[in-house]
């Protein structure tokens, strides 16, 4: 009996030894030279407008890398409203985060709250727009620069003998609204290019949403009689514009409607004939490897490329 007593004494111990051996186990696992066990960290993803469509393709991509990756990701929806972010950067301070991914409303509401992060040692990388805060690990965006003179490019050829252009903006003061539009310009506009042939007749802010820019268009149809072409600087004022289209009944027209991004909305109204082209940017690598550099750099502390330009192209189909 006292040696029966004994064997289950032994088998017991070693079962206990095995349950604390996987619990300390994992505990080593995650600070070991800041390498994070599967599962073991949080990544907040801030994103400026979940209401725009095509910010959804930044999101899941964020997503499905940090949790291919074994990051739980906390999503912030900012509603297009640059004083809604601040708080939802501290929230997520609050809540431990081991990184913050954001894609900024504008570039400097954040930067206290992001100054703060950064100061707890959490690494920060923007994607898409800047912030105006020293020490973000890396800045993610697409060449909306080249983007906006490929659209510019494309536009020549496409009507040589130029004509008269509508151009739609973005959130003024954010670095697409600026670099898209600067590209664009560069290459239609004749005030900085002299060997253009077109005429920019009117130019409104659409706010990268499709209603103020729908809004915006209705107000420009009824004050130009002959336009030939609409450049929105993201697809979902391109649609806006479309439905204004449709509204004014000028489908008859013949407006070249322009935009930019890659969306799905825009390539079933390209598919339709209703839109043109669109400047197609790669959120999807975005997305991923922004989870990447946050990763390596938890892990290691492997620094990226301060500032990481993503390549942008013109397409008419998908």
């Amino acid at each position: 009996m006292k040696k029966f007593s004994l064997v289950l004494l032994a088998v017991f111990l070693f079962i206990l030894g095995g349950c604390s051996s996987n619990e300390s186990g994992g505990e080593a696992n995650g600070g070991n030279g800041g390498e994070k066990s599967e599962g073991s960290g949080k990544i907040a993803l801030l994103m400026a407008d979940l209401g725009n469509p095509f910010f959804h393709v930044l999101s899941d991509s964020v997503v499905a890398q940090g949790e291919e990756l074994g990051y739980e990701v906390l999503v912030y929806d900012g509603q297009n409203d640059a004083s809604n972010q601040p708080s939802q950067v501290e929230d997520a301070i609050q809540k431990g985060v081991d990184a913050i991914i954001i894609n900024p409303a504008d570039e400097s509401s954040t930067a206290n709250a992001l100054k703060e992060a950064i100061a707890q040692d959490i690494p920060v990388v923007t994607v898409d727009r800047a912030v105006d805060v020293d020490g973000v690990l890396s800045y993610l965006v697409t060449d909306n620069l080249k983007g906006g003179k490929l659209v510019g490019e494309w536009l020549q050829e496409k009507l040589p003998e130029g004509g008269k252009v509508i151009h739609i903006e973005g959130v003024m003061g954010t670095a697409p609204q600026r670099e898209r539009g600067g590209g664009f310009l560069s290459v239609i506009d004749p005030k900085e290019n002299p060997d253009s042939k077109f005429e920019i007749i009117d130019t409104a802010v659409g706010d990268f949403s499709m209603a103020p820019a729908e809004a915006a268009m209705s107000d420009l149809l009824a004050k130009h009689d002959d336009i030939d072409v609409v450049f929105a600087q993201n697809d979902t004022m391109a649609v806006g514009v479309v439905r204004a289209i449709e509204t004014a009944g000028r489908q008859d027209d013949g407006i070249i409607v322009i935009g930019f991004d890659g969306a799905q909305e825009a390539y079933d109204l390209i598919d339709e004939g209703i839109m043109a082209v669109t400047a197609v940017q790669d959120f999807e690598f975005i997305g991923a490897e922004a989870v990447n550099y946050v990763d390596a750099y938890l892990k290691d502390g492997t620094k990226p490329e301060p500032e990481v330009l993503v390549d942008v192209y013109m397409s008419d189909s998908k």
